[in-house]
This record gives structure tokens, sequence and C-alpha cells, in this order.
């Protein structure tokens, strides 16, 4: 959440951590009480902003080429002064962002490579599960032509079954030209999405379509909202069509909302993983488990399906799902030159954003733009597998959204029906949101009285 000026004195007076945030540790491994936060500048306008943030003794780590907000390490001591300074309008918390703790992919003995470094001994092309059933399998179009950044732990450049088209590396694990994946999350997601139609390992649902290791999270599947916005920054400025967020955090943030927004206006398609919170498994709908920035609306919200097109019990659920796509036991790529059977939502994402890029090749139109256009295609041609709720518009399907007159004529209450039901639900959360401003509001002006 933003800090507001109250907030802030009363944190920091009563000498209460708000949470451990952008530490950092000396030589000798002591600590000293810095946070990580974002620093919004009055009117849009960054100004002197930088040593405004010099002034109260903190240091900016990030600048952003699309984004009018700075990130910064501060002293908690003076996070006060840094919000008073004239300038500064607002300054809210850098949270952290990463892929769920037990993700634990299995090596597929039969697709281990006698020997990993030479691409002639990987085995026959064999597509998962997944892949047939949306019918990646069935289509023409390859995704040529369009750009897909993996926002994730990288990719290995030189796997068989990958093609890198480039990268940059936002973490503090290596130099920013090393988007090497060291970890296996991206690897996976990576070959999902995009794996090469070579006849080796595996195949991905857009295998000519460019694939960019856009490193947001560390060699420990860890990371920051700030390096976040870095990743979707850089796919704006190098006119990466496809952002692919196979990610989530426990807490939602103004400025990543705000660095969305801004990408989905430059005509750029947001997709995210719903997250691996779980679910009741009653199809009431009234859980609410997804993990920001899945619930944000101009993100398009992936939850997974096992093989028997029932809810995966680990796949997130809320009123912001939009579309299912397969996410257990799929198979796909993994560092070392390898090939594992992996599950979560993270797996199921990628399957959307391959589809996203299928569509995207058929529009008459390069680069960013397209993506509301690209986006119905993919809702409103989903196929119904639950029947309720749990399902958003139901499970990604790559024939009807490439067909010409696809499933969009044939249904179109469906998607009314749920388009209505999001935007009650926004518009509820909305006067949630303003109720809360004005009582913080009439609780800053009675203390003025006080």
């Amino acid at each position: 959440m933003t800090l507001s000026r109250r907030q802030l004195l009363q944190s920091v007076g009563a000498g209460v951590a708000t949470g451990v945030l952008g530490t950092t540790a000396s030589a000798a491994g002591s600590r000293t009480d810095t946070r990580r936060v974002f620093v919004h500048p009055r009117n849009g306008l960054l100004g002197n902003l930088l040593e405004v943030v010099e002034s109260v003794g903190g240091t900016t780590v990030l600048e952003y080429d699309n984004f009018d907000f700075v990130v910064a390490e501060v002293p908690e001591s003076r996070l006060d002064d840094l919000l008073s300074a004239t300038g500064v309008a607002a300054v809210e918390e850098d949270d952290e962002t990463g892929i769920p703790d037990d993700w634990d992919p299995s090596l597929l003995d039969v697709l281990l490579p006698p020997d990993r470094a030479d691409c002639s001994t990987h085995p026959d092309q064999r597509a998962s599960w997944g892949h047939e059933r949306i019918g990646a399998d069935d289509v023409e179009p390859d995704g040529t032509g369009v750009d897909i950044g993996i926002l994730d732990t990288g990719i290995q450049t030189d796997h068989c079954s990958l093609e890198v088209a480039g990268g940059r590396n936002f973490t503090a694990s290596g130099p920013p030209g090393d988007y090497e994946d060291r970890h296996g999350h991206g690897t996976h997601v990576a070959g999902i999405a995009g794996a090469l139609d070579n006849d080796l390992g595996v195949v991905g649902t857009a295998p000519n379509a460019n694939c960019y290791a856009v490193k947001v999270l560390d060699d420990e599947g860890r990371g920051r909202y700030s390096e976040l916005i870095a990743g979707i920054d850089w796919c704006m400025s190098n006119d990466v069509e496809l952002i692919s967020m196979s990610l989530g955090g426990e807490t939602e943030s103004e400025t990543l909302a705000e660095a969305i927004a801004s990408a989905h206006e430059e005509g750029h398609l947001l997709l995210s993983a719903a997250g691996n919170e779980g679910n009741p498994g009653d199809g009431t709908c009234d859980a609410e488990t997804m993990t920001y920035p899945a619930t944000h609306e101009d993100v398009l919200a992936v939850a997974a399906t096992d093989e028997d097109d029932s809810l995966a019990s680990y796949s997130s659920v809320g009123s912001a799902v939009d579309l299912l796509a397969p996410g257990t036991n799929i198979v796909s790529s993994v560092v070392d030159n390898e090939y594992a059977e992996a599950s979560g939502t993270s797996m199921a994402c990628p399957f959307v954003t391959g589809v996203a890029a299928l569509v995207w090749e058929t529009v008459d139109e390069d680069g960013p733009g397209p993506n509301e256009a690209v986006r119905q295609a993919l809702t409103e041609s989903a196929e119904p597998v639950f029947e309720n709720c749990e399902e958003g518009y139901g499970l990604v399907d790559a024939r009807a959204a490439l067909a010409e007159d696809g499933a969009v004529d044939d249904e179109p209450d469906r998607g009314a029906d749920r388009d209505g039901e999001r935007t009650g639900n926004r518009l509820e959360a909305a006067l949630e949101w303003l109720a809360n401003a004005i009582r913080d509001f009439v609780e800053w002006l009675n203390g003025l009285f006080r």
C-alpha cells in the first residue's frame, strides 16, 4: 500500500517496522535500518527528486525509461522527512514477488539425453498433454514475428529446444547482460510458450515466436516489485508485445498497478499466473486466493486444470480469473539441457501466452497495439468446462481463438454476463477504496485540531 504522511509518522514514531524491505548489509555483516521504497514526484515531475533522496541520506537504486518514479534505499528514520520534502507526492514499500517455494520439477528419464550438450543425442520431440488439450497441435500459425517477454528467472540460452532472442537481467544475480537461468523455472515456462518445433525434446505453443529472457527473479526464484516493473519497462522500450508473468506477490502495489496500466495503454498484453494458494474445490466462488498482479484488471489471469479437466487443487481462484489452461504434470525444458514435468499456474500461464502469440500473428499490425482485440479473441472463444464462475471465461482454445468467425459470435451472452460480473466486483472494490480514503482524510483533519 502507499504510505501517507500520517501513516509514516505513526509507524516510525512508534518504532514499528511495517516490513523488512531493502535492508542493506555492511562488509562486516551488520545491518543498517534502511527501507527500499518507491518515491513518486508531485505532479509527475521528477525534477530534483534524486537530490531530495540524497538529502535524507538515501540512495537512488533504480530509474525507469517509461515511468516517473524512482526506487530508493532510505534510512528508516528519515522516511517522514522524505515524504514531507518538496516535490514528493507519495512513498510506497517495494514488496516482494516470486514463485512458490515448493515448485518441484521431476526430471523425466525417458527424455534424458545421453549427452546433454550434444543436441543430436536429444530424444525425439514430445508434446505435453496440455499442448494437445488446447488445440495448439492443430493450427497453422506458429507465432512468427511476435515477441514474448518471459519475466522470470531467466532462460537457458543454449538449450537444444529453445532459442532466446535476447533479454536483460534486473536482479543482483549477475550483470545486466547475464540473463541465464540457474533456477529452472524460467526455462520451463519458456518451453511451454515457445520451445522450437525442431523434432527434439518438447515443442511450445508458439514455436516460432521470439522469446526474450527478462530476468526479474533471482537464482532462488525471488524478486521485488521494482525489478518486475523494470522488466515491464524494458518490454515497453523494446516493443515486446506480450509480457508473461508466472509469478506473484502477497500484496497489491499502486506503483506496479501504474506500470501495468501504462503498458496496457501502450498496447502490450500482460498475462499472469493466478497463484498457487489453493481453492475450496466446491465451485461456490466465495474464495479470493489470487496473488498479485493477477488481480489487476489489465492483466489476463490464468488458473490451472488437471488432465481430467478439473480445477487443480493448488490453483488460486477469484473473481479476477479470466482463463483456464493445463497446469498439472506439464512436460517442458529445464536447465542443464534437460526436460522435466512440473505443475502450477506458472505452467498454465505460458499456454495462454503462446495462444496469444498465435492470434497476434494473424492481426495485421506490427508491435504493440491490438492487445484488447487479442484478449477478446482469447476470452470469447474459450471453452466452458466447469460451468461456474471459477473458470472465468473457460479453457483457452487455440483453434476457436484463431477461427475467422470463431466462438465469438456463437455465445455472446456468456462473455457479456461475465464482463458484467467483473465490472460489479471492480465497482465494489473501488467504492471500498473510496470509503477508506474518506475515512483516512477525516482522521487526518481531526488530527489537525487535537
